[in-house]
Order: C-alpha cells, then sequence, then structure tokens
C-alpha cells in the first residue's frame, strides 16, 4: 500500500474527509426544498414538500458518494426543483419522469460501484497519514517508526485478517473477519480485539456503502467484557527487587548493563508514573536544558532537589511519545527513597529500534527473565499514582505530570490499586497537611498560642496569607 496525496482546494477530492468537506459546500448549492443528504455510500434528495406524500420524503437519486456522484446530486436536485413548479398534472406522471430522469432508470447499463477491500484499506491508510497525532496535533508521517507502528496496531492488524484484498466488501467477508479466533483459538468475543474489529470494519462498510454488512452491524454489542489481570506492586518489594538486582554480578558486561538500566527504568517510572518510552524521552537526564528562559537542572546531579524531568516529543532513539512534550515531577521528595531508587545514577539501556513499543518490549522480556513477578510495565506508573497520592500531591497535578485527564486517573488508575500501598495512604493521611483551622487548633492543644506575632508570621507563610 502506497501513500495518496489529497488536494483539499484544488477541485481533487480523494480523503474521505475531504469528500466530507465538499459534500457540506456542495449542499449550500443545492435550492431551497430539495437538498441533498448523504445516506452511508450514496446520496439521497431530501425533499419537503414530495407529491406523492404531501410532506417531507428522502429519495434516491442514483448517486454515490464520491466527488462526481455529489456534483450530479445537486444537479438533479435542481431539476426536481422545477420540476415541482406546476411541470406536472399528476402525481403519476411526476413519478414516471422521476424514475426515467433523476434514477436513469433504462437508460444506461447498470455500473459497478463494488469496492474491494484493498482499495478501502488504501484510503483508510490515506487519511491515517494524512491526519495528525491526536495528542500532540503533529502531522503523521510514514518515515516516523512510531506512527508506522500506531497504524499497524490500530489498523493493519485488522485488515491483515481479511484473506482476499482484492474481493468485494460484503457482509460475509466483514463477518468472517470479525470473529477470526485469537491466537490460542477462542472466540474474540467480548475481547478488546473484538471492539476494536468491530469500529475499524464498520467503518470499512460505510465506505464501501455495504448496506447489509452496516445492518447486521447495528446488531452487534461490541462491548468489552473481558479484561486482563491488572498486575501491581508495592512499593517495599520494588525495593527490595531494586537491591537484589543491583548487588547481582551476571559477569557478563552486557547483562550487568541491561540490568543497571532496566533498574533505572523501573525506578524512573515508579516516581514519575511514567512509560516507559516516556523515560527515554528525557531531556534534562545528563545536561540541563534551558526552556523560555528557564533553567532545568540535570536529574543526574545529587543537589537537584526538584527534579523537574523535561520530557521531550521523541526519544532519544527517534520514536515518538505518546503525549508529546511535557514537563513531570517527582512523587515524592523523600531523599533516602530517591538514593534507594537510583534515581541520580542515570543509566539508559541501549536500543537500536526506532519504535517504543520495542523498547517497552525489551523492558517486559527483561522483567520476565529475572522473575520479577509480573510483566505489565503499567504497574510501575500505578504505584507512582499511588505513592502520590500517599503523599498528598493533588490528583489534578498527578494528572498533569502523567501526561492524561484527571478523568483518566481518576477511573483507570483507581482501579488498578496494591493492597499494601493502599494501605499506607489510608494510615498515612495524619501526615498530609492540616488545614489552617485544624493547624492552629493542633498549636493550641500543643500549648503553643497561634495568635503570637512570630507563630501568625510562620502561618502567614507556610497558609500563604494576606495581612
Amino acid at each position: 500500500m502506497s501513500a495518496s496525496t489529497n488536494s483539499t482546494h484544488s477541485g481533487t477530492y480523494q480523503g474521505f474527509q475531504d469528500i466530507l468537506e465538499f459534500f457540506n459546500l456542495s449542499r449550500k448549492q443545492c435550492p431551497k426544498g430539495v437538498r441533498i443528504k448523504r445516506n452511508r455510500g450514496t446520496i439521497q434528495l431530501d425533499i419537503t414538500t414530495d407529491p406523492e406524500t404531501g410532506g417531507r420524503k428522502q429519495r434516491g437519486c442514483n448517486c454515490q458518494f464520491t466527488p462526481e456522484g455529489i456534483r450530479k446530486a445537486v444537479d438533479k436536485a435542481w431539476l426536481v426543483h422545477k420540476s415541482l413548479d406546476g411541470q406536472f398534472q399528476s402525481v403519476s406522471e411526476w413519478l414516471d419522469w422521476y424514475k426515467a430522469t433523476i434514477l436513469d432508470e433504462n437508460k444506461t447499463p447498470l455500473k459497478n460501484d463494488l469496492i474491494t477491500y484493498r482499495q478501502v484499506f488504501k484510503e483508510m491508510e490515506d487519511d491515517y497519514f494524512n491526519g495528525v497525532h491526536k495528542n500532540t496535533k503533529r502531522k503523521r508521517s510514514r518515515d516516523i517508526a512510531s506512527d508506522r507502528a500506531s497504524f499497524k496496531r490500530c489498523f493493519l492488524d485488522v485488515f491483515n485478517k481479511v484473506t482476499n484484498w482484492d474481493s468485494y466488501v460484503t457482509w460475509e467477508g466483514i463477518k468472517e473477519t470479525l470473529y477470526t479466533p485469537l491466537p490460542d483459538g477462542s472466540s474474540p468475543v467480548g475481547h478488546k480485539d473484538f471492539k476494536d474489529r468491530y469500529y475499524k470494519l464498520r467503518q470499512v462498510a460505510e465506505r464501501a456503502g455495504c448496506k447489509k454488512a452496516l445492518d447486521k452491524l447495528e446488531k452487534i454489542d461490541p462491548t468489552q467484557t473481558v479484561f486482563a489481570e491488572s498486575q501491581s506492586i508495592d512499593l517495599d518489594t520494588l525495593l527490595s527487587l531494586l537491591d537484589k538486582e543491583r548487588n547481582a554480578d551476571y559477569r557478563s558486561v552486557t547483562d550487568n548493563n541491561a540490568r543497571d538500566g532496566w533498574c533505572w527504568v523501573s525506578a524512573m517510572c515508579t516516581l514519575y508514573g511514567l512509560r516507559p518510552s516516556e523515560v527515554a524521552a528525557g531531556q534534562n537526564l545528563t545536561k540541563p536544558v534551558k526552556i523560555d528562559g528557564i533553567t532545568f537542572p540535570v536529574i543526574s546531579d545529587p543537589t537537584n532537589i526538584e527534579l523537574v524531568l523535561v520530557i521531550g516529543e521523541f526519544t532519544y532513539f527517534g520514536g515518538s511519545t505518546k503525549t508529546g512534550w511535557r514537563l513531570a515531577i517527582p512523587m515524592s521528595k523523600d531523599k533516602t527513597l530517591i538514593n534507594r531508587l537510583g534515581i541520580h545514577n542515570v543509566y539508559l539501556p541501549v536500543t537500536k529500534s526506532k519504535n517504543p513499543g520495542m523498547f517497552n518490549d525489551n523492558h517486559r522480556k527483561w522483567l520476565s527473565q529475572h522473575n520479577w513477578g509480573f510483566t505489565q510495565a503499567y504497574a510501575f506508573r500505578h504505584l507512582g499514582n499511588q505513592l502520590g497520592e500517599m503523599n498528598g500531591i493533588p490528583q489534578e497535578i498527578r494528572a498533569r505530570s502523567f501526561g492524561h485527564s484527571v478523568t483518566v486517573n481518576d477511573s483507570k488508575y483507581k482501579k488498578r490499586r496494591n493492597l499494601a500501598t493502599e494501605l499506607g495512604i489510608l494510615t498515612r493521611h495524619q501526615r498530609q497537611p492540616l488545614p489552617l483551622d485544624m493547624g492552629r487548633q493542633v498549636l493550641t492543644n500543643n500549648g503553643i498560642n497561634p495568635d503570637l506575632p512570630e507563630v501568625k508570621a510562620i502561618l502567614r507563610l507556610l497558609y500563604q496569607l494576606d495581612d
């Protein structure tokens, strides 16, 4: 499959979005009382006062949802508009005229408007690469490995389940693809894979104008009901694993380097709540970065207590990150914890692939090979979220640092909570900052007068009070 270039304003409309834009512009050229209306892969005429019904009715006009079909439909809308101005004496006469003139019945042989899977897949591929990244709004490109990997994961994995790309789009073909068994031979129904297939294949049916497939798909519920077990880890277990690994000698320089790299990546994912590939996009790991006049110190500097991490749009091996450029803060400022995690000892694993997915896969393989008890790297990210909650970091700040919405943080992340860490959150609530009135009361209970000038000065600074 190769690229094609869309031209929005040259008069040549190739991509679906371009055709839709042309259709919306063409609607404004229709006469009053007769408008064109999209009906999946075809166009109908929306007649306000239809001679047969006396009210509104939509009639076919034998025009496909293509640039040429749209132009013909507008012309036919004007013909119908003129025909309603006393041109005919009876409804039957008008219906005969409509069939002959508008529907082109008995005039020309039927045109083969069937579309192959290959044609539809190429349109969808071109539209994808002519679009922009949904989070960063960066123009997608076939030259960027991350974009190619995303297209494969989101589209090509579904397309490749179609056995014959050069056959016409039919319900039978879509049904076979939709219900293709999972790799283990089980039914895909209820799985995320089934939901992904459903929505991609519905797009295929819509573009091909396959009404039967659309009607059948409308009756299918693609809701995901089967979920993979969400793995988790608590902080004490993580620290013990890190201590064990760092005290082990694998004798091979390559193995020791891999150990140092993946241990450090795991620690960074935990402290900052990062996706593994985002660690590889750190801009100030070993050298300071200056942005808009603000200098961000290096993470490797032991005197750097703020540890603000600058995450770039691309990793050091050329892959793109999911959310693009952003700042991230540590979910704990505890120096003892930071030292045990080894955050200042920056050590990125060596990788040759430009695909962030391969970086993540190598991380998972290493965890599995070294018997950490889990392989889902997001366990570190979720531990980071709980660590931030334990240390009183507001959810809004955590979500911004993690690069997702508060809604995602509140829904998905609270579903994967480690019991030991959850217990720590609940039992350490008394260590969170106190409201002003409660703080004053605690001072009073401990024999300190909160109205003393020096105490009031401290309260003004801590609670940022006006004089």
